[in-house]
């Protein structure tokens, strides 16, 4: 009926409590499946699962007043009929709304954290995009990047303070100082004709037009030419 575990089980049962609701008495019921896990957690001598546990009891209800078989069969594909059939029905049903007690099959560790972690990182860029303090952190760092954060991670406390402050604009440059109070100018100290931020000296200020094109190679960078390239040349 299914090849995983979990899904046969509560298939099954779904099945066995709809063939007992309708009454059948005195009749031959066959239940085949590709899935042996399942056939012998039911068959066990030691049932540690409620689920198992709850279709094991529809089964000895429905196998006390019908002749009831469970077999295996090697895989549903090839076999043509009914086989092919039931393949088709489950399919169906797959599609539809689960009737019967949940969960209706467990899911492996992996899944689950693979799962959370896609969830989280969807949730971590709704948040980053909708910001609406750190303008220009968001004109560098589009979403959360494993690869930038190792990258920063292996810079040394001096060249972090510098990465971060530049990326940021939070910064010893004068227009951060003058707004905190700690600079009387904002003007850049290396071209003297406009405010002196992280965007003017990484991107417009003609002072150090030469030494962006050496480090770069790049007369007019752009903010994936800094996040792009190695974090250091910052």
């Amino acid at each position: 009926m299914a090849n995983v575990n979990g899904e046969f089980i509560n298939l099954g049962l779904v099945l066995q409590s709809e063939i007992i609701r309708q009454g059948a008495a005195r009749q031959s019921i066959a239940i085949y499946s590709d899935s042996q896990a399942a056939l012998k957690a039911i068959g066990s001598m030691q049932v540690c699962s409620r689920l198992v546990w709850d279709c094991v009891k529809a089964l000895q209800e429905l196998g006390s007043l019908n002749k009831l078989t469970l077999a295996w069969v090697p895989g549903h594909k090839g076999h043509k009929g009914k086989i092919e059939e039931a393949d088709k029905l489950a399919r169906e049903g797959a599609g539809r709304a689960l009737i019967g007690p949940e969960p209706f099959c467990g899911i492996a560790k992996t899944h689950a954290r693979a799962s959370i972690d896609e969830w989280m990182d969807g949730k971590s860029r709704e948040w980053w995009r909708k910001l609406p303090q750190q303008r220009q952190a968001n004109m560098f760092i589009k979403e959360r990047s494993a690869r930038l954060t190792d990258d920063l991670l292996g810079q040394n406390r001096k060249a972090i303070r510098i990465i971060v402050g530049l990326l940021t604009g939070h910064w010893r440059l004068n227009k951060h100082m003058s707004l905190m109070g700690l600079a009387e100018e904002a003007t850049c100290r290396f071209c003297s004709e406009e405010e002196e931020t992280a965007v003017h000296v990484l991107f417009q200020c003609e002072g150090l037009a030469k030494l962006r094109f050496l480090i770069l190679g790049e007369e007019n960078p752009s903010a994936s030419s800094y996040t792009e390239a190695p974090l250091s040349r910052l």
